[in-house]
């Protein structure tokens, strides 16, 4: 027993000092404010890349630039907090208040609340004009410079754009850096529209009913470590927030004149409901209402599946999905055009090279990178303009780059997933996960 367990020790403290060797030797990477994001492990062949971002960690950080606010709605007051490079801002505001400023790094940013909720009108029969813009992703400084190269805005950032309407096709949320700043110029704008007889829709795409409902892995790593310093990720877009609930009032499909939109796309099976625009928004926002578990298999398959009107892609395939009666997808489009009566069905979702009318006219596919083209719709036609500015996705460029600190107990702790953010994902990851099949079945 005694050699037994001299074996067993000698064999842990050489796995020990393989461990401290692998770690004496590795990298670390951070973003630009400090938060881990990777460490580096070297092998015999290469070397782990080891995630750390879910360690929701940071060393010395100095995030850049304002992460937030989140307002949230208690009986009798707003609750503001947001961060500011190393530190939390909190006020207390008057539930009635309207005006919210706040200061961060030199700079001054102020947020106008609407008194009631905004009207939405996800059905108009002859708007003059549609501007579209899709797969955002937190990237305010394109959308800034897409507004006002189309009209939509003016020099100064405010609506131009009169009783026009303004579709944001969904993924507003995550990958980018800046996606608080992006959703509250939204919101704004929103505002401002319905005070010239204009709206801005934001209709829901994957990556909005991902935040809502905690699946959080594509979140960008410094944005998402500010805001889980203030709460956890997912609650910072519940209903009771300012920016939740109006997240909440958006639909999942519209039609504007001729044209509708929706994110994914319209598979056969949302076809086979028979539900109509506001049928399919009203099942929808029911959904929201409801936790993970409560919501149904139909709906699931309307909304969130790979079916769903979200996350569809096969138009853009040469998936046939079991359609009979032409070829595809052209005898599918064709149903779907029918059914909503309509002249053209606009996605967004799956990129293509460079957003095209394809079928004649019938698809209209507006997500793409590395392009400058946009749609704009007036007077019930469709053409695509050149704004002036590529659209590409965030990627951080000013990585920090050290060796692993044998002493540094955050360096330890960047190697471990926080427990309650661990849990939290892999219970999202389960209900969007719900169509694969249990391994062993």
């Amino acid at each position: 027993m005694k050699t037994l367990l001299k074996v067993l020790v000698a064999m842990l403290l050489v796995l020990l000092a393989v461990l401290l060797s692998i770690l004496a030797n590795a990298t670390v990477e951070l973003t630009k404010g400090g938060v881990y994001s990777k460490v580096y492990l070297p092998i015999v062949v290469g070397e782990i890349k080891w995630n750390a971002a879910g360690s929701v960690q940071a060393s010395a950080p100095a995030v850049s630039g304002l992460q937030g606010p989140v307002i949230v709605k208690n009986a009798s007051t707003l609750q503001l907090t947001a961060w500011c490079q190393d530190e939390r801002i909190t006020q207390e505001l008057p539930l009635a208040a309207v005006n919210v400023q706040l200061d961060c790094q030199d700079r001054h940013y102020h947020y106008q609340l609407a008194a009631s909720p905004l009207s939405i009108n996800a059905e108009i029969a002859t708007p003059p004009a549609v501007a579209v813009i899709s797969d955002l992703e937190g990237n305010i400084a394109f959308f800034e410079h897409w507004a006002r190269n189309n009209g939509v805005t003016d020099a100064n950032g405010d609506w131009q754009f009169g009783n026009g309407q303004l579709i944001v096709l969904g993924d507003a949320v995550d990958r980018g850096r800046q996606v608080y700043e992006l959703l509250w110029r939204l919101y704004q704008l929103a505002q401002q529209a319905q005070q010239h007889g204009g709206q801005l829709l934001l209709l829901h795409g994957n990556h909005e009913q991902y935040v809502m409902r905690g699946l959080v892995d594509r979140v960008e790593t410094e944005h998402f470590w500010a805001i889980e310093q203030l709460m956890p990720y997912e609650q910072s877009f519940a209903a009771d927030t300012v920016l939740g609930g109006w997240l909440r009032q958006q639909p999942v499909i519209a039609r504007m004149g001729n044209y509708l939109f929706t994110h994914g796309g319209v598979s056969p099976q949302v076809l086979a409901s028979g539900l109509t625009v506001a049928q399919l928004n009203q099942r929808y926002h029911a959904t929201l209402q409801q936790t993970n578990g409560e919501v149904s298999e139909a709906d699931y398959a309307l909304f969130y599946g790979s079916n769903g009107l979200s996350q569809y892609r096969a138009l853009l395939s040469a998936n046939n999905d079991g359609v009979s009666g032409g070829d595809w997808p052209e005898a599918h489009l064709q149903q779907i055009l029918a059914h909503f009566n309509v002249k053209a069905l606009v996605i967004g979702h799956t990129p293509v090279a460079k957003p095209a009318a394809l079928f004649d006219g019938r698809l209209l596919a507006v997500e793409a990178e590395q392009t400058s083209s946009a749609l704009i719709i007036r007077d019930g036609e469709a053409e695509f303009i050149d704004v002036g500015m590529v659209k590409n996705r965030f990627t951080e460029q000013q990585h920090q780059y050290r060796s692993f600190r044998l002493l540094s107990g955050a360096d330890w702790r960047a190697l471990m997933a926080n427990k309650q953010h661990l849990s939290d994902l892999n219970h999202a990851k389960t209900f969007f996960n719900r169509e694969k099949p249990v391994k062993g079945n």
